[in-house]
């Protein structure tokens, strides 16, 4: 089974470690938004048409985001 390896200097790095260190909880924390958002759209009653075309758009971009990587 292939293997990565990823090396930081820190403290310099510290910023790049911490975002890949907690890359899944972002991920999860993107799925979730997405869900709620749709979610809104779905179950709420009578949203104004600017919630829901900005619930749409924010899925647009987290589907975005979510599908460019693969593994997520």
């Amino acid at each position: 089974m292939p293997t990565a390896t990823m090396t930081f200097t820190l403290p310099e790095e510290q910023h790049e470690f911490e975002i890949h260190a907690h890359a899944a909880d972002f991920a999860n924390a993107c799925h979730e938004v997405d869900e709620r958002c749709r979610a809104f759209v779905k179950w709420r009653e009578n949203p104004s048409r600017d919630a829901v075309e900005l619930a749409e758009e924010i899925r647009e971009i987290l589907r975005y985001a979510l599908t460019s990587c693969p593994t997520l």
